[in-house]
């Protein structure tokens, strides 16, 4: 929530009293959500869908499979999942997220998520080629499911118009990896393990229960998986949600959230409620490191931080000690 300072002038005509007085630099602030929380208006909550559960029914990766997982450099994000997200903490930074400058937009100054962050919480690799999304047809996306997954083409096409045509659904992908495995195949397993790890992760969208058979083709050739920049695909689908999260009219935010909440946690420890693990060892993703109880974040007691916040509050550089155990490569 933002505070209206009464004794700012308020020059009609030049940019927004409160926000950018320069009206060439956020050029869509009159529809984000601080524009409306100026004027008084609330908007609530979003709807967060975190994946935990997904992810806890799919479970660790067959052993015959594993060494494809440790290969692709995902396996940082096997297990990194939250059950319980502490909305009202995601929301209030949410408001303060701007996408013409990709950071938050905070009473010190523009703080943002970094690749560095992305590394360190995530244990995912920044270095190697990036991968630009095409999104697929029906005819394409059945084509792709029948050679990388060994679907029949009536079963694949039947799957892709069931779902926006160039989608599955993670809870079929978790039956496809199944029977693959009764079967031993292992290369079919890996790649549907793979595309619903990344699809309850990094690549999570507002359908929550399936995933753009597009990212299938990362996985084609198993041997050249471990060349992306995860790190950065990752980081850039994080900076559309929040962006889209931003809006007025938005009211459900997609995307990792936990690649959200953990950055939240390391950089503002003083801002809502967490625990960490009895039991977590710095060589494990520095998300890892936090559970959850019964108490969680009001939007409004947060909104009250965030306007409060001091340089002090913030831990700058959160992630030394770690760096100790696992350096940058």
């Amino acid at each position: 929530m933002l505070i209206k300072d009464e004794d700012a002038p308020e020059v009609e005509g030049e940019g927004y009293p409160g926000g950018p007085r320069d009206g060439t630099l956020l050029t869509s602030y009159e529809d984000y959500v601080a524009m409306q929380l100026w004027n008084g208006v609330d908007r609530g909550e979003l709807k967060l869908v975190p994946h935990g559960r997904k992810m806890n029914t799919m479970g660790v990766p067959h052993p015959r499979i594993l060494p494809a997982v440790e290969l692709s450099g995902l396996v940082g994000l096997v297990g990194a999942s939250y059950d319980t997200i502490d909305k009202g903490l995601l929301c209030a930074f949410v408001e303060r997220w701007h996408p013409e400058t990709n950071s938050f937009h905070l009473p010190l100054g523009e703080l943002t998520i970094t690749l560095d962050d992305v590394s360190n919480l995530l244990h995912l690799p920044i270095i190697g080629q990036f991968y630009t999304y095409l999104s697929l047809d029906a005819v394409a996306a059945t084509d792709l499911l029948v050679d990388s997954l060994r679907v029949e083409r009536g079963v694949a096409a039947a799957k892709a118009r069931h779902c926006r045509g160039g989608h599955v659904r993670l809870s079929w992908l978790r039956e496809m990896y199944e029977d693959a495995c009764s079967m031993r195949q292992w290369s079919v397993a890996a790649r549907a393990y793979l595309l619903h790890l990344v699809g309850c992760t990094i690549f999570a969208d507002k359908s929550a229960t399936s995933i753009s058979v597009s990212y299938l083709g990362l996985f084609v050739d198993l041997r050249h998986t471990g060349g992306y920049s995860w790190a950065a695909a990752a980081l850039t689908h994080m900076y559309e949600q929040l962006g889209d999260g931003s809006y007025a009219n938005t009211r459900q935010l997609a995307g990792y959230v936990m690649l959200l909440a953990s950055w939240i946690y390391e950089h503002f420890p003083s801002i809502g409620h967490r625990q960490v693990r009895d039991d977590y060892v710095e060589d494990e993703p520095r998300c890892m490191k936090y559970v959850f109880g019964s108490r969680l974040s009001t939007l409004a007691s947060v909104q009250m931080q965030l306007d409060s916040l001091c340089i002090s509050v913030v831990q700058w550089m959160p992630y030394e000690e770690h760096r100790a155990v696992h350096p940058f490569e």
